[in-house]
C-alpha cells in the first residue's frame, strides 16, 4: 500500500482508524484496477490521498479528510470539534479560451446569492445550485448533470468548474462515488 499510516501507536486500536484504513485501502485498489499511481497518508483523525489515472483521460483523484478540534473559552472549558470532508476529481478539458463556467450550491455562497444571476435557469439542478457561464457548454453542463444526477440530488456535490481548460468536481462527501466517477470516462 503507498498509502502509508502516519498514527501514532495509540490510535492503532481506534475505530476511527480502522475506517480511514479501509477508506483508503478501497482507494488504493480502485486506483491501481485502474493502472493509476496513488500516494497519501491516513491515521485516526485523517486522510490525504490523491491518484492519478491516465485511461480513458487524466483523472486526478484527490480526498481529504480531517476532524479539527477548538477549544472554548477557557472559564466553559468548551471543546468543539468539526469534520472537513472533501472530493476533488480534475481532469484537463480541451476547450475554446472562452469556455468557462461554475456551477456551485446556493448554500455555499450565502448571503451572495442575491448578486448571482444565473444565465440559465432551465437546468434541473436550478433550484439549488446557481450556473454561470453556460452559454458556450450548455451540452457539456446537461451531460454533467446526467452523469452526476445522484450527486446533484443528495447535495454531495460542492461544485463544477471549467476554467483554464480543467475541469474541477468538487464533492463534500466522506463517500468514494467510484460507480458515479466512471460514468465522467465517457463524457
Amino acid at each position: 500500500m503507498k498509502i502509508k499510516s502516519n498514527a501514532a501507536t495509540g490510535e492503532l486500536s481506534s475505530p476511527f482508524y480502522k475506517v480511514n484504513k479501509d477508506f483508503c485501502k478501497a482507494f488504493e485498489e480502485f486506483i491501481a484496477h485502474k493502472n493509476g499511481e496513488v500516494k497519501g497518508t491516513y491515521n485516526a483523525w485523517s486522510y490525504l490521498v490523491e491518484g492519478r489515472i491516465s485511461h480513458p483521460k487524466p483523472w486526478r483523484l484527490r480526498y481529504k479528510k480531517a476532524t479539527y478540534t477548538s477549544t472554548g473559552n477557557l472559564i466553559l472549558s468548551a471543546k468543539k470539534q468539526s469534520l472537513l470532508t472533501l472530493a476533488e476529481w480534475s481532469a484537463p478539458w480541451a476547450a475554446s479560451s472562452n469556455s468557462i463556467f461554475s456551477i456551485v450550491r446556493k448554500r455555499d455562497i450565502g448571503f451572495l446569492k442575491k448578486f448571482f444571476s444565473p444565465n440559465f435557469n432551465g437546468y434541473p439542478f436550478s433550484k439549488k445550485y446557481v450556473v454561470t457561464g453556460a452559454n458556450s457548454n450548455e451540452a457539456l453542463i446537461k451531460n454533467l448533470y446526467i452523469k452526476l444526477e445522484p450527486l446533484f440530488l443528495s447535495e454531495e456535490l460542492k461544485s463544477i468548474t471549467l476554467k483554464n481548460n480543467i475541469l474541477l468536481i468538487s464533492l463534500d462527501t466522506d463517500k468514494h462515488h467510484f460507480n458515479i466517477f466512471e460514468n465522467l470516462f465517457d463524457l
